[in-house]
């Protein structure tokens, strides 16, 4: 497997030639992790934890990386039908790509002078192993998740609305941060409710708490954040899981009545004559579903926001990345395309409306 002489090796021609390999075997990357998951199963690993995700796969054949795992490119190419032997020679050459300090780029700048390489940084959130965010923009996060709440509660209790949006802040934490972050907003949220206007909140913590693991535990463990039809799917359990909780807790504590605007859906459907049982959960489960839904994708926004402006990671949920705009490319000076600097100001002191430059 060696690469022309007159060519330098990188990570980016690695992944050339595992497409290549794969290409030539013509399986696709959910048959790849199987197959993966197959040889794990081999070695001794339990079948639960062998198969890698597939946006996982994915990641190693994409260009412009910085640093390949070798135990999964090992577990790669066997599965793409290469000997032991082989395996080695593919983990010995990404090992002395990486100790050469070769680092890949998909549009390497070109100067006439040529100016000195600017190093390539690893696309932000391209990978399951980017950090996790800092302890202040995660504590910002949970406290700005529990005001989305409590502004949601305080809203619909002013406008008399039939809908929720009391867990906002609990589905974008959830997304964002994890599914435990997201039950921390819901809890802390819920009881505080009289705050806002809404007594009746903590009882129904546990139905905050419900969605925040579904969303988080979906986008992170099911895949549910790969694209739109997915995401959509889970908004759908969520407000189904929410419905089976809720509605049966408005009836034990509230007989079905808790005073929240929806409560005039419910009459609505009783006065059909519809027991009230049956006329509290269909009114949860509409009023649920929309109001998920409608939840679901603000929550989506916020990601794709928060991906672009604080670069959090979004490798559990590629849907964030397709929705992001692209970073800005830099040229061989190291500012922006435009003309910005790399501290991104457009402007300096000289050039700024109403003042004339300084002699």
């Amino acid at each position: 497997m060696p690469t022309p002489d007159d060519e330098p090796d990188s990570l980016d021609r690695i992944a050339a030639d595992l497409v290549a390999l794969k290409d030539a075997d013509g399986c696709s990357f959910a048959q790849l992790g199987r197959r993966i998951g197959a040889l794990r199963i081999e070695r001794g690993v339990p079948a639960e934890a062998a198969s890698p995700p597939r946006s996982t796969v994915y990641d190693v054949f994409r260009p412009g990386r910085t640093w390949i795992d070798t135990a999964l490119l090992r577990d790669i190419v066997r599965a793409l039908g290469a000997d032991e032997a082989e395996a080695d020679r593919w983990v010995q050459r990404s090992v002395r790509v990486r100790r050469s300090g070769e680092r890949a780029r998909s549009e390497p700048v070109e100067a006439d002078p040529p100016a000195p390489p600017v190093p390539a940084r690893p696309a932000t959130g391209s990978t399951l192993t980017a950090p996790a965010p800092r302890r202040w923009v995660t504590a910002v996060l949970l406290v700005g998740g529990i005001l989305l709440n409590l502004l949601g509660l305080a809203v619909v209790q002013a406008l008399n609305l039939p809908i929720f949006l009391d867990m906002i802040g609990t589905a974008a934490t959830a997304i964002v941060l994890g599914p435990w972050h997201g039950a921390v907003v819901a809890i802390v949220s819920n009881m505080m409710g009289a705050t806002v206007g809404v007594p009746a909140a903590p009882p129904f913590a546990l139905v905050n708490v419900a969605g925040a693991l579904v969303w988080g535990f979906g986008v992170r463990r099911f895949g549910m954040g790969d694209d739109i039809r997915r995401f959509f799917v889970l908004n759908v359990i969520a407000a189904l899981v929410c419905s089976a909780i809720g509605a049966p807790m408005g009836l034990l504590v509230f007989g079905g009545f808790s005073g929240h605007g929806f409560d005039a859906v419910t009459s609505s459907i009783a006065t059909m004559g519809v027991p009230l049982i049956a006329a509290v959960f269909s009114a949860n489960v509409l009023t649920s579903l929309i109001d998920k839904l409608l939840t679901g994708f603000i929550a989506l926004i916020i990601f794709v926001w928060l991906h672009g402006a604080l670069h959090l990671c979004a490798a559990h949920m590629p849907l964030v990345e397709r929705l992001s705009p692209p970073s800005p490319a830099l040229d061989a000076s190291g500012r922006r395309a435009g003309g910005s600097t790399r501290s991104g100001r457009a402007r300096t002191r000289t050039d700024r409306p109403g003042r004339m430059p300084r002699r």
